[in-house]
């Protein structure tokens, strides 16, 4: 509905939409956005590697645990996702690090599932299958270079790199390929100021010394977790992080 409000002395005719048709307007664009929303986050979902076992890890149904180091993790993730804004603003990741077993990824699929949730785009992915996506460029047909990807993942709003370190950075005291892809990848998020959330069986201190990832990637590393580097301790305890079954 519109209103003509109409002056004398040949002054400008000024139409308003009444505030009915604003609001229809306003919830119609906000419905396009969350299709487009949703649309890209069914994109990221086929390309995740959460699979069906961590599809449905969440906060809410994960139980608590005896391991005090876990659960002090767990709540700061949780908190993580509750601050997600600032944290996009800022580009604040985590590196959450411990024994094969204690939970990390778990808690990581939580992360990724509460974002996408609230249509926050996020990627839960790893190394290993990024470097199969780039190898696939060298192909003399493929329609996308190497740049190309690193650009993509470098805008993603929240990447969650699984089990850094697995990966072998060195051969005969020689950088591997994948040396350079891993610092193109965290060198290009750190520059686009995004979030990245690291999980891994190694301190930042032995992905140097054991490991041979390079310094400057993981110093990049240490400024994009910075107050957030998260310890687990203890021995392998999986399956003790899902809800019970009712029956």
């Amino acid at each position: 509905m519109l209103i003509d409000f109409k002056s004398f002395g040949g002054e400008k005719i000024v139409s308003r939409s009444c505030k009915c048709e604003r609001e229809k307007r306003e919830a119609e664009e906000q419905a396009k956005l969350n299709a487009e929303k949703m649309q890209r986050i069914e994109e990221l979902k086929s390309l995740s590697l959460l699979g069906k076992r961590y599809e449905n890890a969440t906060f809410s149904s994960t139980l608590e645990s005896q391991n005090l180091e876990f659960n002090k993790a767990f709540n700061r993730c949780k908190k993580y996702c509750k601050v997600w804004e600032n944290v996009l603003k800022n580009g604040q990741g985590i590196y959450l690090y411990g024994n094969s077993g204690t939970g990390k990824t778990h808690i990581t699929a939580c992360i990724a599932n509460e974002l996408m949730k609230n249509l926050i785009p996020a990627l839960f992915t790893s190394l290993f299958e990024i470097s199969k996506s780039v190898k696939s460029t060298f192909n003399k047909h493929s329609i996308k270079t190497e740049q190309n990807l690193i650009n993509q993942f470098s805008q993603i709003e929240f990447l969650i790199f699984d089990d850094l370190g697995t990966e072998i950075f060195t051969k005969n005291t020689e950088d591997t390929w994948i040396q350079g892809l891993l610092y193109n990848l965290v060198n290009s998020r750190y520059n686009a100021n995004r979030p990245t959330i690291f999980t891994s069986n190694y301190s930042l201190k032995n992905l140097v010394e054991s490991r041979g990832i390079s310094e400057k990637t993981v110093d990049r590393i240490y400024e994009m977790t910075e107050g957030a580097c998260l310890h687990i301790g203890g021995e392998s305890a999986r399956g003790k992080f899902r809800r019970e079954l009712p029956f």
